[in-house]
Parts: structure tokens; sequence; C-alpha cells
């Protein structure tokens, strides 16, 4: 399939279908080798994530865009053209690219570049002149499409797990 074909466009209600079970995919790849993975329900947890994605969509319509391919989503990107909402008051205006995922059987084809450089129009056009994104510690792909955008890693968000 060719991508010229693909369409960037924002996500719309009737996307929500694919784009739940798409979160379904981002969830497994964010947390492969995480010790909560074997937690997780992601069946029982269908509505939840549709709710979360509807929630992303109400926020900033915007900033929710999806990439379609012959009316398949093979990818979104999430961006808040308010990173810290208004707890924070900040000297530059700062958006923020929060996930990025790509269908498995798309990536490593321009998608993702096509998708967070989306964001950044949208972002830049809102007014940022800083723009945070993340991504996981050991996502490597992700990592060094970040920073061929010119992005600079910040630090680590280190989490911990115990049971009972």
């Amino acid at each position: 399939m060719s991508l010229g074909d693909m369409e960037i466009k924002p996500c719309q209600d009737e996307f929500l279908p694919q784009l739940t079970e798409l979160w379904k995919e981002y969830i497994v790849d964010q947390d492969e080798e995480d010790w909560m993975l074997p937690y997780f329900d992601l069946d029982a947890s269908t509505e939840g994530f549709r709710k979360i994605l509807e929630s992303f969509m109400r926020k900033e319509p915007e900033g929710f865009l999806v990439a379609t391919l012959r009316g398949e989503i093979v990818g979104f990107v999430i961006s808040f053209k308010d990173a810290f909402g208004p707890n924070y008051v900040m000297k530059k205006k700062t958006g923020r690219i929060q996930v990025v995922h790509i269908k498995r059987g798309f990536r490593e084809r321009g998608i993702g570049t096509k998708l967070i450089n989306s964001a950044l129009r949208f972002l830049k056009a809102s007014g940022c002149s800083i723009i945070l994104a993340e991504t996981g510690d050991m996502n490597n792909k992700s990592l060094k499409m970040l920073a061929k955008l010119g992005f600079k890693r910040r630090g680590n968000l280190v989490q911990f797990m115990r049971e009972g």
C-alpha cells in the first residue's frame, strides 16, 4: 500500500471504535517488558479506553490527529497546546505531544514523523514556542525519531512497583 493515499486529519467520533482497538495495541507496546502487563484486562478495559480517547478528543480536538489509509486508521498523535494546565504559569507557551502510536505493520514508513510534524504545526500555530514530547525510556525507535526531529532529552521518569 502506498502512503501517498494517507491522510492526516482531526479525530472524529466515527474513528473511536478503531482507535479503541489501536489503544489496546498501544498499551501492550508500551508495557511489553513491564511487570504490569499481566495485570491488565484489555478486553474489560475497552469502554474505559474509549472514554479516555473521547476525553482527549473533546479536550483538544485540533491536537488529536489520526493518519488514515483508505479508511483504516494507521496511527494517531495526541497533543495539547497547554502542557501543564492552569496550575503552572510558564514564561513561554508550552505545548505537549503526549502520545504517538503507529499501528503494527505500518511502522518505520514515516507515518510517525508526519504525525509529529502535523502536531508541531498545530502547536506552533497555537503560539507554543516550547514543545515537550513523551516516550518510554526503552522505546529506542521513538527516542531516535524524536532526536532526529530536534527534541532533546530532558530526563527520565522512574516508576516503581510492589505487590501487596
